[in-house]
C-alpha cells in the first residue's frame, strides 16, 4: 500500500510539474511580443554606452515616427473603428487629467521654491504623456475597440499639448512672441490632421476595405516599434537624483492615473473605458516636454531626467498594465 502510495505521489507531482512548464510555456507564447517589445529599450540603452547609436539617431527615430508611423497607425486604428459614447468623453478626461497636474506642478514647485524655468519644466513633465510609448503595446494586446478608445484619449492630450501646454511653456521661457509661430507649427502636425481626417471618413461612412485597414494597421504597429528602441537611445542619467525630478515622475504617472481613473468613474465611463483612461494618464513624461524646454530655455536637465526614469519604468510596467484593461 505504501508503495502504491508514493507512486500516486510521484505521479501527481510529475503531472503537476508539466502543467507548470506548460502554463509558462503558454504564457510566453501569448506575451513574448509585450517582453520583446520592452526588450527594445534596453537594446536602445546598450547602443548609447557601446557608442554603436547616439542620443541623435534617438531623435531621428521619434521624428520618423511621430511624421510617418504615427499617422498610418492613428488612420488604420481609427478609419473603420465603431464609435461611441466614450469616444466623446476621453478626449475631455485627458485634459481635466492634465489641468490638475498643472495645478499640482506649480504647488510642489513653489514648495521647493524652484525658479520660474524650473517651475514651467516641472509643468511640462506633469502636462506631457508619453502615449506613444504605450501604442506599441496597446496595439499588440488592445482590441480595437479599446485600442480606439486609447487614440481618442491620446486626442486630447495631444491637442492640449499642442496648444495651452505650448503657451505656458513660451510663457515660462519669457518667449512669449514666439507663441503664432509654435502654434502654427503645432496646428500643421501630421498625427492631428490624420486623426481629424480618419474621423471624418468614419463619420461619413467612407467605403473604406476592411482588410486595407488591417494592412495599415499592421504597418502602423510595425513603425511604432521603433519608439521604445529610440527612447533607450535618449536615456541620460544627468540629474536623476533631484527631488523635484523624482515629484515630477510621481505627478505624471502616479497622481495622473488616479485622476483620470476617478474622472472616467464621474462621468460615467464603463469597462474598458476607465482602464483606457487610468492608462493613457499614467504614460511616462512626454518627449514633448523635453522639446519644449529646450526650445523655450527651460530646466533641461530637470525634463530630460524625469523623462529618462519614467520611460525606463515604464518599459517595465507597461507590457503587464495593457493585459489588465
Amino acid at each position: 500500500m505504501s508503495l502504491w502510495i508514493s507512486k500516486f505521489r510521484s505521479d501527481v507531482l510529475r503531472r503537476l510539474k508539466i502543467g507548470r512548464v506548460t502554463h509558462l510555456i503558454d504564457w510566453l507564447v501569448d506575451h513574448w511580443r509585450l517582453a520583446a517589445i520592452a526588450a527594445l529599450f534596453f537594446v536602445g540603452v546598450v547602443l548609447r554606452r557601446t557608442g554603436l547609436a547616439s542620443a541623435a539617431q534617438g531623435r531621428w527615430l521619434l521624428s520618423f515616427v511621430f511624421h510617418v508611423g504615427l499617422p498610418i497607425l492613428i488612420f488604420g486604428a481609427l478609419a473603420g473603428a465603431t464609435l461611441a459614447r466614450e469616444h466623446a468623453l476621453l478626449p475631455a478626461v485627458a485634459v481635466a487629467t492634465a489641468l490638475v497636474g498643472w495645478a499640482a506642478a506649480t504647488f510642489f514647485a513653489r514648495r521647493f521654491e524652484l525658479p520660474r524655468k524650473s517651475e514651467g519644466a516641472m509643468t511640462m513633465c506633469v502636462m506631457s504623456m508619453n502615449i506613444s510609448m504605450i501604442y506599441p503595446f496597446a496595439s499588440l494586446s488592445l482590441g480595437t475597440v479599446a485600442f480606439s478608445q486609447l487614440v481618442m484619449f491620446d486626442m486630447g492630450h495631444a491637442v492640449l499639448a499642442w496648444t495651452l501646454t505650448t503657451v505656458l511653456a513660451c510663457k515660462y521661457g519669457g518667449h512669449s512672441d514666439d507663441i503664432p509661430v509654435l502654434l502654427r507649427r503645432a496646428l500643421a502636425a501630421p498625427p492631428l490632421w490624420i486623426l481629424f481626417l480618419a474621423l471624418g471618413l468614419n463619420l461619413g461612412g467612407a467605403p473604406i476595405s476592411r482588410d486595407l485597414l488591417h494592412q495599415v494597421l499592421v504597418v502602423g504597429q510595425l513603425l511604432v516599434l521603433l519608439v521604445p528602441l529610440s527612447m533607450g537611445l535618449l536615456v541620460s542619467a544627468a540629474g536623476m537624483r533631484r527631488r523635484e525630478v523624482i515629484t515630477s515622475v510621481v505627478l505624471r504617472s502616479g497622481l495622473g492615473g488616479v485622476v483620470a481613473f476617478g474622472l472616467a468613474v464621474l462621468v460615467g465611463l464603463e469597462g474598458t473605458a476607465v482602464g483606457v483612461a487610468a492608462l493613457g494618464a499614467s504614460a511616462p513624461v512626454g518627449f514633448t516636454a523635453v522639446v519644449l524646454s529646450a526650445r523655450e530655455g527651460l530646466d533641461l536637465e530637470l525634463t530630460a531626467s524625469a523623462a529618462a526614469i519614467s520611460v525606463f519604468l515604464g518599459s517595465l510596467w507597461i507590457p503587464l498594465a495593457v493585459t489588465l484593461v
